[in-house]
């Protein structure tokens, strides 16, 4: 995913039966977890996390420490899946309703201009693959708009024109 400003993360809960950590790659580990361990206390639904500002693509892996096991947002794992689905519409997911709790905090921390990820984890190797065992939103303001080089030449070119032709009139 690719994300540009201050970006937050909200657990959003899961339905799984293993212990699972979310950390990102190259930053924080455990960021949230499902269920209190050695490493981490059980996150809450509606739980934020502020990253900070980031500029570029993000990954974030989830370990099951149940069965030992660690999956990623980027690569598929060994059995040949993707164990990380990431859409803009919670709906897409196809999984359980989003706790009252963690729906409020997202709308609080939406604008008009931020984009909203939804993502969510198989936690085993050869599982059922409904995404439901992890869930957590990211929330990044949106990439701002810079104009095409072309978009800039030819409005330097048309301006050049301008003064020339104006110029010539004078003369």
């Amino acid at each position: 995913m690719y994300v540009n400003g201050n970006v937050k993360l909200v657990y959003i809960g899961g339905d799984a039966g293993d212990r699972s950590v979310l950390s990102m790659t190259d930053g924080p580990a455990n960021v949230f977890c499902n269920k209190s361990g050695a490493s981490c206390t059980a996150t809450a639904p509606g739980t934020i996390v502020d990253l900070g500002s980031h500029t570029g693509v993000l990954n974030f892996t989830l370990a099951n420490t149940t069965v030992t096991s660690v999956f990623d947002t980027a690569n598929t794992a060994a059995d040949g899946y993707y164990h990380a689905r990431i859409t803009a519409d919670y709906a897409d997911l196809g999984i359980f309703s989003m706790p009252e709790g963690a729906a409020t905090v997202i709308d609080s921390l939406l604008d008009t201009a931020h984009i909203v990820y939804y993502i969510g984890f198989e936690d085993r190797m050869h599982g059922d693959y409904d995404y439901n065992d992890f869930v957590f939103a990211l929330i990044d303001p949106p990439i701002a708009g810079v104009p095409e080089p072309l978009t800039i030449s030819l409005l330097g070119a048309g301006l050049l024109g301008l003064g020339f032709s104006r110029h010539k009139a004078r003369a």
